[in-house]
């Protein structure tokens, strides 16, 4: 069960800032990981193309369009409920896209990915401690140290010329992390760009941790897309460079009284082949599930 504080996070774009530096713990579970297709490809460089789904709502497919063949990442699913479908995650739902994409993170249950101003996904560490089950997976202790060792050295390099030598030594390193902003804001002039200096330093050492540990983070970004099954409400697929297939919408979405919804599906999509209209959304949870099983069975 989502806390309200979670839904704020998932639903509520925030800086990039907000993000990297957003800390209420003393260790590294509250740090938050950049979902970057181009970072992703080039530690792990053996892409995984799959068919996903993706649930909106007519009003948002122009913008899914732009989407196409991209960077940017979105949250799909092999495998959804019914009732998950026609409410939606993020919209007001009623629409199910079919598509081709690079699979960025592969996830039995949600993710809880947050997306900030700039179109950079992010995800809480805490999440991937127990992606795989109950048990962490072995190895990730030393995700965890890498990544400790990652904040002492940029609290060290960037806040010392600021606080002194002394300070940094005696404050707790994740204390000093989460007053980033407001520590470089009080120093001197040239605090913004020492700001987005600190945020690429920090893109660039999660990068390095998750080389030097590719096999056990690829395990936890992977194992579920080649398996695929899920007793859950739904599954989440982080995806990018995505190619839609068609469009699943209900009969009901072409009645009279609703022609906005029939103009939004039309102008984003216009060739009929594209559209396939359902009975009920549970038929079509069982479509998705049967294509999710025949393309892994080959």
């Amino acid at each position: 069960m989502k806390s309200f504080k979670q839904y704020l996070k998932e639903f509520v774009i925030q800086s990039t800032s907000d993000y990297v530096f957003d800390t209420l713990s003393s260790n590294t579970s509250d740090l938050k990981i950049p979902i970057s297709g181009p970072m992703f490809k080039r530690i792990w460089p053996d892409t995984i193309r799959a068919t996903v789904f993706h649930s909106t709502s007519a009003e948002h497919l122009a913008g899914l369009k732009k989407l196409e063949g991209g960077k940017k990442s979105i949250s799909a699913f092999f495998s959804m409920m019914a009732r998950e479908m026609e409410g939606g995650i993020a919209t007001d739902g009623g629409v199910v896209v079919e598509m081709e994409a690079d699979i960025l993170v592969s996830s039995k249950d949600d993710i809880m990915s947050a997306v900030d101003k700039a179109g950079r996904r992010w995800v809480e560490m805490s999440w991937f401690e127990f992606a795989l089950g109950r048990n962490t997976p072995a190895g990730y202790d030393k995700v965890e140290k890498d990544l400790n060792t990652l904040i002492k050295d940029l609290v060290k390099k960037y806040l010392t010329p600021i606080l002194g030598k002394n300070v940094v030594a005696r404050e707790h390193e994740y204390e000093l992390w989460s007053n980033m902003k407001s520590h470089l804001k009080a120093g001197r002039e040239g605090g913004g760009k020492r700001l987005s200096l600190v945020i690429k330093d920090y893109i660039d050492g999660v990068e390095k941790v998750l080389k030097s540990n590719k096999k056990v983070m690829g395990d936890i970004f992977y194992s579920y897309a080649k398996k695929r099954m899920n007793d859950g409400a739904w599954d989440e697929q982080i995806v990018n460079n995505i190619k839609v297939k068609k469009i699943h919408v209900l009969k009901d979405i072409f009645d009279d009284d609703n022609e906005e919804a029939l103009d939004d599906l039309s102008s984003a999509y216009p060739k009929p082949a594209m559209m396939k209209t359902w009975g009920s959304f549970t038929d079509l949870e069982t479509y998705t599930k049967q294509v999710a099983k025949t393309e892994l069975s080959k």
